[in-house]
């Protein structure tokens, strides 16, 4: 078969197989109505809010549900009751039909022999009067070729046949010649970064909130505005009078005895706001302050909306997870191909969860996607520092970018203060500089001082306004915070590393046979564990090796070792990973067991799986088992494809901080029907 025969029936085929999703398997539901049986008779009776469907002795297979003419409602709930030859009055699970979405109106309902009698209650909120609705039974469902699904289907099959195991992607080398790309590698990376991208932005806008009630209300969402308006008024604490009881109170950060406070007084106290002398104040990050909120406010005179600094700053931490992958798989895989630097790319930017920022765009993923994003900038900058060392031994380090580096990790520390953390990679990441004297000698007084100077102006500036704010150098003032624990009093336990570490780690997904099919383990109210004392929880969905199983690469690190030393890269991975449980163990102490606390360790451990797996990848193609580079890599993509999935589909959990079906309903909805059609 010639190469353009070739060609031309792989493209057939790719868009073959998803139009024959589309007309029969998404379509399922009209072919199977074609044989219902359509002359049915029956009687209904209505009340306010409620429909009897009887005078039947029937096989009932479907009910069309017209609310169009009946309600102004989003979406009508439905509970029906169901008599039939083998139940009298069973009670079936709620479901929706929601009057804009014409498939949802169709109900695919399963009795035991006959039905004889269908009763459906309707909401009154939803629905004033029943008698208004249209019902019919066992009517054939349109047919629905939809477009928008069969173009998301087709993409699907496009990565799929793009990203196979014997696809020529992984044949085709990242630096095809005198290490440099080739302008073809150029536009299929850019491409490859302007599709995250593009993702990214779909996933904020779609969660996106108007800044504006929250801001009215004084609500946390708004803190970098607050933080942003005192600054501009000449002062740290916030323009909020605290409730006089804050300050009468023995301890005004238990919760419940400052809850109690509300309810005797009806005076309100900021939820997560630090209090301290009598003012409330803000505990995060200066950071994004200074650099999108003041400026914006500044200029404009009107709150700047949180998603517009996690766009951005997403946008930033893409590009910049590429260019690093980038750089390090040019200085330690100098074979790699475009396919593998791809998957690699996409294990390093899902590891570091920071999707969840994206899924959630509220004054929390601001300060954790300013500090991952930051942090990656810094790393690419100090990595980038010794390429002309690293080709040739008497070259100097760049200066230049050893500073900008500096700067940018100070960003990123003033973001998130823990992500300070993140600072000691520059010992493993400069080790073999620092065994050549290029620091902390006389020789590398220069290339020290271009990172230390920086770091200590910048952390100098934080320290003060520490000291402006709460009265001491070294108080960041989070154990201030007004939140559901008391930080003040919250002794280190051993015992709660145990649970912890499952839960952080190792929890398995929940998956339900309820749209969308995936809930959350733990929430505010479900908290099932035999641990008997106080733990913090927001809703988790697994632990992070469930979440992004192909990290679980890390087990591999000691079988690694002389390949990763060959590397100049062991001791870098053992640090992150070292850096990693010393974060997790902090966050299981001072904070409890909740998502997005992941991103703190997530991106430690990232970094040495993506070592792990250049190593694993290396040694398999020097195997003497010729399957051994094909069988990893199939592994690899396969764990890879689980990852993206999980960490894209708790976003339509019910149950998650502002969950879609809340924040986006008409879009909730519109994925529902448009990809869980089978109802």
């Amino acid at each position: 078969m010639t190469d353009r025969k070739k060609t031309i029936k792989t493209i057939l085929l790719i868009l073959l197989i998803p139009l024959v999703l589309e007309v029969f398997f998404f379509n399922f539901r009209f072919w199977e109505s074609l044989f219902f049986k359509h002359s049915v008779t029956f009687t209904a009776g209505t009340s306010s809010n409620e429909i009897v469907i009887g005078n039947m002795d029937a096989a009932v297979k479907n009910i069309r549900v017209d609310c169009s003419g009946a309600t102004d409602a989003p979406v009508v709930h439905i509970l029906m009751t169901v008599t039939d030859e083998a139940n009298t009055g069973y009670e079936l699970t709620e479901t929706e039909v929601i009057p804009g979405i014409s498939e949802s109106s169709y109900l695919r309902i399963f009795t035991d022999g006959n039905a004889k009698e269908i009763k459906m209650a309707f909401d009154p909120d939803e629905v004033p009067d029943a008698g208004k609705i249209n019902i019919g039974l066992n009517r054939i469902r349109p047919f629905n070729l939809h477009f928008g699904r069969f173009f998301f289907l087709l993409v699907i099959a496009v990565l799929i046949f793009i990203f196979r195991p014997g696809s020529a992607v992984y044949k085709m080398p990242l630096y095809p010649s005198e290490q440099k790309l080739s302008d073809r590698n150029k536009i299929y990376i850019l491409s490859f970064a302007a599709s995250f991208i593009c993702l990214w932005l779909f996933i904020v806008m779609a969660f996106n909130l108007d800044i504006w009630p929250y801001y009215n209300a004084g609500h946390v969402d708004a803190i970098y505005n607050y933080q942003a308006d005192a600054l501009l008024d000449g002062h740290v604490n916030l323009n909020f009078d605290p409730p006089k009881y804050l300050s009468e109170m023995e301890n005004p950060y238990d919760y419940n005895a400052r809850f109690a406070m509300y309810q005797k007084t009806g005076e309100a106290f900021k939820l997560d706001f630090a209090y301290f002398n009598g003012q409330y104040f803000s505990y995060y990050g200066i950071v994004p302050t200074l650099l999108f909120y003041l400026p914006f406010i500044a200029l404009t005179g009107i709150p700047l909306n949180n998603s517009i600094p996690i766009i951005l700053l997403g946008a930033v931490f893409i590009a910049f997870s590429l260019m690093l992958l980038y750089k390090a798989a040019k200085r330690f895989y100098k074979d790699i191909s475009l396919g593998l630097f791809f998957i690699l790319s996409t294990v390093f930017i899902f590891g570091t969860g920071a999707f969840y920022c994206a899924q959630t765009p509220c004054v929390y993923s601001v300060a954790f996607i300013a500090a991952i994003a930051f942090t990656v900038v810094a790393l690419y900058l100090w990595l980038g520092a010794s390429d002309k060392h690293f080709a040739n031994a008497k070259a100097p380090l760049s200066k230049v970018k050893l500073v900008i580096g500096a700067v940018v990790m100070g960003l990123a520390i003033g973001s998130r203060p823990v992500f300070g953390m993140y600072l000691f990679l520059a010992f493993p990441l400069f080790y073999q500089e620092i065994k050549e004297k290029l620091f902390f000698s006389k020789k590398g007084l220069a290339n020290t001082a271009c990172v230390m100077l920086p770091l200590m102006a910048i952390g100098a500036g934080l320290l003060y306004f520490n000291k402006l704010r709460f009265g001491s150098f070294f108080d960041f003032g989070n154990t201030y915070n007004l939140s559901d624990m008391d930080l003040n009093h919250r002794d280190p336990g051993v015992e709660r590393l145990w649970l912890g570490f499952f839960e952080y780690l190792f929890q398995p997904l929940q998956i339900t046979g309820k749209f969308p099919h995936v809930a959350s383990i733990f929430d505010y109210k479900n908290h099932a564990t035999d641990y008997l004392g106080y733990m913090f929880f927001d809703p988790v969905y697994g632990g992070y090796f469930a979440l992004c199983p192909v990290c679980l690469a890390i087990v591999f690190l000691r079988k690694c070792k002389a390949e990763l030393k060959d590397m100049k890269s062991y001791y870098f991975a053992v640090c992150s990973l070292i850096f990693a449980l010393a974060l997790l163990i902090l966050d299981i102490e001072k904070t409890g067991i909740t998502l997005r606390y992941q991103m703190d360790f997530a991106m430690f451990t990232a970094m040495a799986a993506v070592l792990v797996l250049i190593a694993l990848f290396r040694m398999s193609a020097r195997s003497s088992y010729d399957k051994a580079f094909k069988i990893l890599l199939t592994v690899v993509i396969l764990l890879t494809a689980v990852m993206v999935f999980n960490n894209l589909f708790i976003m339509l959990a019910d149950n998650k901080i502002r969950p879609l079906i809340l924040v986006n309903p008409k879009l909730y909805y519109s994925l529902k029907y448009l990809l869980f059609t089978l109802r």
